[in-house]
């Protein structure tokens, strides 16, 4: 290793076990892999090589040996960085100090790429640029470099709207300003960024970063638009009449100039609303565009200047995030669910509003617009077959094997190979059903085996009519779990709908509306459930029928709640 391209980082530490999951580590270790938690696997920023070998070297690692050094090329971003770890044992787990580390070539090529664009940049300067080292930002003009203002951030907070005379009546100037500041503040570059202005015309901000090994800057371009009519459509007549969102048109066109033209690393989110249709027809149209503003709200506050946000159908809305990285992804995400789900439930009673969202990344996932947005699409897809009320980041090696199965399914369904197998099974579990002898409780437990598999569930449970348990069938013994006893009682029915049963293809919605209930099923791991009440002729109750699946939640269809009831009621006739 070359002296001269060595750095002495000492301070860089981890504990991680002999899978190489990271336990703890220090700050330093958060900030070189640019994370901000320790839920990480060495695997994914070491080699596949390096990773393997790591393992095999720490099973058999030797406790005689005074040192153990262990060489590894490590990938943070995007760049291979070797690295000499130092290891100790401390009882299962291993402490590991990174006690040398060597760029690559391909890092010090970027960083001179970097000087390179911003010795471009200057060639193209408007009338103003500014420059931020980390302490001070100073806005200069380009005629004689004469310095306009100089400060902190909070200063050029405050003079750079007043000196571009911003219009911060429009939510979206403000928040491409804090947007601005928080990513100058970060040293995220590369960006752009448009305001409106009191007159109606714009102003565009382009930065870059220039950097050595010591010390870092951000430059940004200051360009003054000449004509008011493109402000003024941008602001006003791209707006979606209902939710204040750009419309279709818009959000697209903007989207397509981020990613196909500037080529500007992203985000896409597509958010669905789950069951509007269901929501419309029970409550009506009017309680439906209140929704609809409610959930555009719920998106606005949680992107927060971090994108672009629009509604591109009926109930379906898009963003752009500015962001790629997991962590930022999931807390907007997280925001939007939760925030649709606590803030609109109780709008009418009774009404449980929820959302389903795919992600895919640009240009990590895709080259272009369209194939993001196909990938995003498929994400939401799946998002909905989980039990809606969830996001689906794409991660190909899961997701395109959902995808590949699905194509499966539809091939079959195309066929009618896929209507064929449920007929020929439910068809067995009927005649099952019929062979239900009484004080043999393993013909009833035949049948609930077959409807467990058909299901394709975790668990059934049967209760009498003094609610106590029956009869249980699990696919593992480990799901052999009763959890129910304890809480059956009328409070235990006060959400069930007037035909006596509950379906939820996702238990997370109960958050909101019922802690109890939901604490139930979140403490025994039910992610899905459909509950039926089954009663006699008489209208008493003679049984209590659990259909549940486990993590991850599912989507029920239609015909499958369908059947459960069915079945529930004819599984009572016979026991």
């Amino acid at each position: 290793m070359n002296p001269l391209n060595q750095r002495r980082i000492s301070d860089i530490t981890f504990i991680i076990d002999k899978e190489l999951n990271v336990k703890d580590g220090n700050r330093s270790f958060l900030n070189h892999l640019h994370k901000t938690d320790f839920d990480l696997n060495l695997s994914y920023i070491l080699e596949d090589s390096d990773a393997r070998n790591l393992k095999f070297y720490l099973e058999n690692f030797d406790d005689s040996a005074t040192q153990h050094n262990f060489i590894a090329n490590i990938r943070p971003h995007e760049n291979y960085i070797s690295c000499i770890f130092t290891i100790s044992r401390s009882d299962s787990f291993f402490k590991v100090v990174i006690a040398e580390l060597s760029y690559s070539r391909s890092l010090l090529d970027r960083a001179l790429l970097e000087s390179r664009e911003f010795t471009a940049l200057l060639q193209n300067f408007d009338a103003y640029y500014f420059t931020y080292d980390g302490k001070k930002i100073i806005l200069k003009n380009t005629k004689d470099l004469t310095i306009i203002a100089s400060g902190s951030l909070e200063d050029f907070r405050a003079f750079f709207p007043n000196q571009f005379k911003l219009n911060f009546k429009h939510d979206d100037s403000r928040s491409q300003f804090d947007l601005m500041l928080e990513d100058i503040k970060n040293f995220i570059s590369n960006k752009y960024y448009s305001f409106l202005q009191t007159n109606k015309k714009m102003v565009t901000v382009h930065t870059l970063k220039t950097s050595t090994r010591s010390s870092a800057l951000i430059v940004g371009s200051v360009q003054m638009s000449q004509k008011s009519d493109v402000a003024t459509n941008l602001y006003n007549e791209q707006k979606d009449g209902l939710t204040g969102l750009y419309n279709k048109k818009a959000i697209t066109e903007l989207a397509i100039k981020k990613i196909n033209e500037d080529k500007t690393p992203c985000s896409l989110i597509i958010i669905d609303v789950d069951k509007f249709k269901e929501c419309n027809d029970t409550y009506g149209h009017i309680f439906g565009d209140r929704v609809l503003v409610a959930v555009a709200n719920c998106i606005q506050d949680a992107v927060k200047g971090a994108g672009m946000a629009g509604r591109i159908g009926g109930d379906e809305f898009l963003v752009i995030l500015d962001r790629t990285s997991e962590d930022d992804i999931r807390n907007v995400t997280r925001n939007i669910r939760t925030g649709i789900q606590w803030n609109i439930t109780n709008v009418e009673p009774g009404s449980i509003v929820t959302c389903s969202m795919g992600i895919a990344k640009f240009p990590l996932q895709a080259k272009d617009y369209n194939d993001l947005f196909a990938l995003a699409d498929k994400c939401l897809y799946i998002a909905k077959y989980r039990g809606r009320n969830c996001y689906i980041i794409y991660k190909p090696e899961i997701h395109d094997k959902i995808l590949f199965e699905n194509k499966q399914v539809d091939d079959r369904v195309a066929s009618g190979q896929y209507f064929n197998d449920n007929s020929v099974a439910q068809l067995e579990i009927l005649r099952a059903i019929d062979g239900i002898k009484k004080n043999k409780p393993e013909t009833v437990e035949n049948v609930l085996e077959k409807i467990l598999n058909f299901f394709n569930i975790n668990k059934i449970t049967v209760y009498n009519e003094e609610f106590e348990l029956a009869y249980m069938v699990a696919k593992d013994e480990d799901d052999k779990s009763e959890c129910r006893s304890a809480h059956l009682n009328t409070n235990y029915f006060s959400y069930f709908n007037e035909f006596g049963f509950v379906h939820f293809d996702n238990t997370n919605v109960l958050g909101s509306i019922d802690g109890n209930h939901y604490e139930i099923y979140r403490s025994n791991g039910i992610a899905s459930t459909i509950e039926v009440l089954c009663r006699g002729d008489n209208g008493k109750i003679k049984a209590f029928i659990c259909y549940d699946l486990y993590r991850p939640a599912r989507a029920f269809k239609n015909e499958t709640v369908t059947l459960a009831l069915v079945l529930a009621n004819l599984i009572t006739r016979k026991i």
